[in-house]
This record gives structure tokens, C-alpha cells and sequence, in this order.
């Protein structure tokens, strides 16, 4: 995990020297009347989007995370500076996960497929890879941050619970910003979050199996990823 997060960070850090440079190249570009340039000043500001998409579940190692599902929320962004701006967003995805029973044999080991409401509540920070610049109206940009993600529930008769977790994230997005309507954003978000099994997966059931085998499994960390399309409304032009 921390050769992650450190190879996060410098991709992060690439990205922004990259950002803070090329507004100065697309600036001296050659072969583009002012008006005819393909690049144009955009100021970046606060925003917010209302998205929805589908979140990816990586399927876990026990097999008792929820499912990939649908997921909507919302997303405020804040300039800060140049390239860069902070955001904070919410989503919520409504899916169902296998309830297991680890004292039965593997036959009978499934007992049902209860709903399961995913919430995820995450920060971090956004770099435009075009500066302060759009090009052909087009914004990329990557991104990276942290939070929470949570069900809310207790745990189940098989004494799994999902719980309260952090969950940390990196990605990538495009916005498309027209000179009049509504803006548009396209994100993909791999999120990071971590498994933690309780001692009854490891014990044997009268089949001689068990959900787990290897106790050096017991925490597990998954990245599950996230495409998502949204409308976005500038605030306080």
C-alpha cells in the first residue's frame, strides 16, 4: 500500500509540472491566429455535478462484497490555483452481496442475497493537464485524494461486516466546457479500499472446506473502478 500511495503521489506531482508547462507552449504555438487557436483561457472556479455511472466491484476473495452496480451523486470543485483545484463528492450505490454461513458445507454455504447500500464520501486533488487552457473545449485533467466508504450495516449472522473504511482513490477526467449550455464531465475513478474476513471464514465445515484457507488472506485490499458521466454548473461566475 505504501508503494502505492508513494507512486501516486509522484504521478501527481509529474502531472502538475507537466500542467504548469503547457499553457506556456500552447501560448507560443505557431500556425493559429488568435481566433483561430484551438486553445482557450478558461477560469477555473467552483463547480458542481450532479453524475451517475457504474461502479465496478472487484470481486473479493471471500465473495461476500456488494456487487457492481449503478451508482449518482455529486461532485464540488474549487479552483485553488493554476492547474490545480480541490473537490469533495458523494456517491451511492445501491446493490446486493452473498450472505454466507461458514459452519455450513460448501453446497449449502450461500443462504441468501441481501440489499446493500454502498456509500462513499471521498477529497482530493484535480490538476488540468492543459493549465488553465481548454482545447477544442476539452479539459482532461488526472486526479487523486481519500476518504470514507461505508454500509452502514451490522455484521451478518456469519459474522462478516464490511464496515466503516478508508477508501483512497486515483483517476482521470475530461470536461467538456461549451461556450453556452450546461458542461459536461466524463470520470473514471479507480477506488482502493481493504477486506477484512472474520475468524469463522477459516474454519473448517463438515465437507472439510471453508470460505478461506490461507490466513495470510485475512485483510485484502481491492481496487474497483468507476466510470461516470455528469452535468456540471459553474457557481459564482
Amino acid at each position: 500500500m505504501r508503494a502505492f500511495l508513494v507512486r501516486s503521489f509522484a504521478a501527481l506531482t509529474v502531472a502538475a509540472g507537466m500542467a504548469g508547462a503547457f499553457p506556456a507552449s500552447a501560448g507560443a504555438q505557431v500556425g493559429h491566429l488568435p481566433d483561430k487557436s484551438p486553445y482557450e483561457d478558461f477560469k477555473i472556479g467552483q463547480s458542481l455535478t450532479v453524475l451517475g455511472g457504474w461502479l465496478a466491484v472487484k470481486r473479493d476473495l471471500a465473495d461476500v462484497a456488494p456487487k457492481a452496480a449503478w451508482n449518482a451523486g455529486l461532485r464540488y470543485d474549487i479552483g485553488v490555483g493554476g492547474p490545480a483545484s480541490l473537490f469533495v463528492r458523494y456517491l451511492v450505490s445501491p446493490s446486493e452481496r452473498k450472505l454466507l454461513a461458514p459452519g455450513n458445507t460448501r453446497a449449502t454455504r450461500q443462504i441468501g442475497t441481501p440489499g446493500v447500500t454502498t456509500h462513499l464520501f471521498d477529497g482530493g486533488l484535480d490538476i488540468s493537464l492543459t493549465g488553465r487552457k481548454t482545447w477544442h473545449n476539452l479539459m482532461p485533467s488526472v486526479n487523486g485524494g481519500a476518504g470514507l466508504i461505508s454500509d452502514f450495516a451490522q455484521a451478518d449472522t456469519g459474522a462478516y461486516r464490511f464496515g466503516t473504511k478508508f477508501a483512497f482513490n486515483y483517476g482521470f477526467s475530461v470536461r467538456y466546457l461549451a461556450k453556452r449550455g450546461p458542461q459536461l464531465r466524463l470520470d473514471a475513478t479507480n477506488f482502493l479500499w481493504q477486506y477484512q474476513y472474520p475468524d469463522r471464514y477459516f474454519i473448517l465445515a463438515s465437507d472439510t472446506t471453508s470460505i478461506l484457507t490461507d490466513t495470510r488472506n485475512r485483510e485484502a485490499w481491492r481496487g474497483n473502478w468507476s466510470l461516470s458521466l455528469g452535468v456540471t454548473l459553474p457557481l459564482f461566475k
